[in-house]
């Protein structure tokens, strides 16, 4: 009996794992998950995030939101918190792990839809599909691991899939359908611009069966419910959000923004048009391709709230990014005799978001040498407070130090609204009186828990805004306050050590906090 060649034995080798794949296409993409979660857990959370979970961490200490924490967001995503929270505690886990854990679990069940619902794509294309879609969900976030963006790009794409199979008149096994519209409900619920995407999937599903579309089906009940039960609960529990912060924002957020729409144009932006515009310009493959079809419009929508938003910043991005890279993909899986430059493109294409997503990491914004040496020598436990615009100076170290926040504000970013009404020929009186509203109520926050640290963003950091400690300082508490402090460091922040005792509160204390 002769012994078989290297080659036939490497060839062999090769069918059997083809043949594993074949048989069973989630494996892949569920090991990449589970690969891509455990490397995660070596880092952190952006300040963003950092600030959620800092806030359900106090929500479950009996803080009330938007009372004894002034926040801009509607609360859906901040309920989303108490559950990782929860668990970090009762498990005594970081948190940031905890939600890290929790975001590989969202994308494998993800995946477990969405791959219920192509099966009309072969086996291998289907395997290579949802690989590619386990490392755009879990790994294209990266440094902005549990954004309100990655939970609606988890959302979106079984959603998605779910849409194209209805088009197609294939059959959606009923509690499949319900879970992927509460799904699609909580991620498309986070922000109200992402419902853009939902509405323009269903005129797409409207316009491909016209006498055969039904407006109710279990998805589209399921969705609404979502949306319906959350709109009762802000009514009866969450009611200040409407009274208290939507004129907060409407008065004061407009100058904390993009300062022109050039600078909308980030790299991950172009990116994301540049994928988009290849997939569009497909537009006779895409009739033959469904779900990359759904992906399509998915990356349109979210292209459109991205530049409504008018940020700029790079995470609100990431739907629109990953999307348009799993439409791409899609649609090799999906089409037959696809042309020449489209398959010498598409690698490269659909390599080339990670690439970004490597270089933000290699070179993280925050916190740099002025972040990290004004919190050093602080310990577990210990008091912060921050007088800075911008909010990701103080939530890029707050939580991962575990320090205990002063402040009921995040950061002061509607000082920039307030020092532009100052210069301007008919100052609006209510922002005015919100400039002495915010300073009084910091003083009380700064009396009831005394910061063992004042951290100042200065001028020298043109970066990060104008100078707002002259605001401040106009109050004679502020200032009396601040005289209890003595300058340990100065270089873009300014930092103020506690030299003396403060004197007690005066107000009441905020609770839970």
């Amino acid at each position: 009996m002769t012994a078989a060649s290297p080659a036939t034995i490497r060839q062999a080798g090769g069918q059997r794992i083809a043949s594993a794949m074949a048989s069973s296409p989630l494996l892949l993409a569920l090991a990449i998950i589970s690969l891509v979660t455990a490397v995660r857990l070596t880092g952190t959370v952006d300040s963003d995030v950092a600030w959620q979970l800092w806030i359900g961490q106090r929500m479950l200490g009996g803080a009330r939101l938007y009372q004894d924490i002034v926040e801009t967001n509607p609360p859906l995503w901040f309920w989303m918190a108490l559950p990782v929270d929860g668990i970090a505690s009762m498990l005594h886990m970081r948190p940031e792990a905890v939600l890290i854990i929790g975001m590989g679990v969202l994308g494998a069940l993800a995946l477990c839809a969405t791959e219920r619902l192509i099966r009309h794509i072969g086996p291998r294309r289907r395997t290579f599909l949802l690989a590619y879609g386990s490392v755009t969900l879990l790994a294209l976030p990266w440094l902005h691991t549990g954004q309100r963006e990655q939970i609606v790009l988890t959302a979106a794409v079984p959603y998605a899939a779910l849409v194209a199979a209805r088009r197609e008149g294939r059959a959606v096994t009923l509690p499949l359908a319900v879970l992927v519209g509460i799904g699609g409900g909580l991620g498309f619920g986070l922000k109200h611009y992402f419902l853009i995407v939902p509405m323009m999937l269903e005129l797409w599903l409207f316009v491909g069966r016209r006498a055969g579309w039904r407006p109710f089906r279990p998805e589209t009940i399921a969705l609404v419910a979502v949306g319906a039960g959350y709109a009762v609960e802000l009514l009866l529990w969450d009611l200040r959000f409407l009274t208290d912060i939507v004129p907060l924002i409407l008065i004061a957020y407009g100058p904390y923004g993009a300062p022109s729409f050039q600078s909308l144009f980030g790299l991950p932006v172009i990116v994301g048009l540049i994928i988009l515009a290849v997939s569009v310009l497909h537009s006779r493959l895409l009739t033959r391709a469904p779900f990359a079809s759904a992906l399509t419009i998915c990356a349109v929508g979210f292209g459109l709230a991205y530049f409504i938003q008018f940020k700029g910043w790079p995470y609100h991005a990431i739907p629109l990014l990953g999307c348009a890279s799993l439409a791409l993909g899609a649609l090799l899986a999906e089409g037959d005799a696809l042309p020449e430059p489209l398959r010498f493109m598409a690698p490269g294409l659909l390599m080339l978001p990670f690439a970004l997503t490597a270089r933000e990491e290699m070179r993280p914004r925050l916190p740099d040498r002025d972040v990290l040496g004004s919190v050093a020598g602080l310990r577990s436990g210990d008091s912060v407070g921050f007088l800075s615009i911008e909010t990701a100076i103080p939530w890029s170290v707050t939580l991962q130090g575990r320090y205990r926040y002063a402040s009921r504000y995040n950061g002061f970013w509607m000082s920039e609204a307030i020092l532009q009404n100052e210069r301007s020929r008919s100052p609006d009186p209510r922002l005015v009186q919100l400039g002495h509203q915010i300073v009084a109520q910091t003083v009380d926050d700064f009396l009831c828990i005394p910061p063992k640290r004042i951290i100042v963003v200065r001028p020298l950091s043109r970066n990060y805004g104008p100078d707002i400690l002259p605001l401040f300082l106009r109050d004679p508490r502020f200032a009396a306050v601040l005289s209890h402090y003595r300058v340990i460091s100065r270089t873009s922040l300014e930092t103020y050590q506690l030299a003396s005792s403060l004197p007690p509160a005066t107000a009441t204390c905020r609770r839970g906090v």
